[in-house]
C-alpha cells in the first residue's frame, strides 16, 4: 500500500508541477494513445500531459473545474504489482477522513479481468464527489485510471462506457 501511495503522489506531483507538460490536444492524445485505445467519453477535451522519467500522465477534463480523468502509465514492471497490490488491499469501508472506498467493482479493460475501486469522500472545496480508480496492463507498461467527478454529476453509464471502451 505504501509503494502504491508513494506512486501515485510522484505521478500527480509530476502533472501538477507541469514537468515536461503540454496542454496541446494533439500531444495530449499522443501520450493517451501510448496508454491505450478509447472513446473520450462525451463533453471532455484534453487537459494536459507529461512524460517523466518513466511515467506518462494524459489528463482530459469535461471543463466543470472538478470533474477529472487521468491515465497515468510507467514503463516499469514492478510498478504494476505496487499498484495492483495497493488497489487489491483497498475494500469498502477503507480510506481516509476525506475518502472511503464504497465498492470493489469487477470489470474487463483491454481484455483483462481487473478491480475496480469506487470511491466517496469530499475534495479540497467540500464539495462531495465519486472517484473511480482502476490499475490494468497497458500498451507501455502498469497503468492505472483515476476518474472523479461531484456526487451530483457522477455519471454511471458515461464511467461504464469509457471503461468498455478502453482497448
Amino acid at each position: 500500500m505504501k509503494q502504491f501511495i508513494k506512486l501515485t503522489l510522484i505521478l500527480f506531483a509530476a502533472g501538477l508541477l507541469l514537468v515536461a507538460c503540454t496542454a496541446d490536444a494533439k500531444e495530449v492524445a499522443d501520450v493517451a494513445a501510448q496508454i491505450a485505445d478509447f472513446d473520450l467519453p462525451p463533453g471532455y477535451t484534453a487537459d494536459f500531459s507529461a512524460v517523466v522519467a518513466d511515467y506518462s500522465v494524459a489528463a482530459y477534463t469535461p471543463g466543470d473545474g472538478h470533474s477529472h480523468l487521468y491515465l497515468i502509465q510507467s514503463t516499469r514492471e514492478a510498478d504494476g504489482e505496487a499498484l495492483a497490490d495497493g488497489l487489491s488491499k483497498l475494500a469498502p469501508g477503507s480510506g481516509g477522513e476525506r475518502m472511503t472506498v464504497v465498492e470493489n467493482l469487477p470489470v474487463t479493460v483491454r481484455g483483462q479481468h481487473v478491480t475496480a475501486v469506487i470511491s466517496e469522500g469530499l475534495n479540497s472545496e467540500n464539495i462531495r464527489y465519486r472517484q473511480i480508480m482502476v490499475a490494468f496492463a497497458g500498451k507501455g507498461g502498469p497503468a492505472l485510471l483515476a476518474l472523479s467527478a461531484p456526487e451530483n454529476s457522477w455519471n454511471e453509464t458515461l464511467v461504464t462506457d469509457f471503461l468498455a471502451s478502453l482497448r
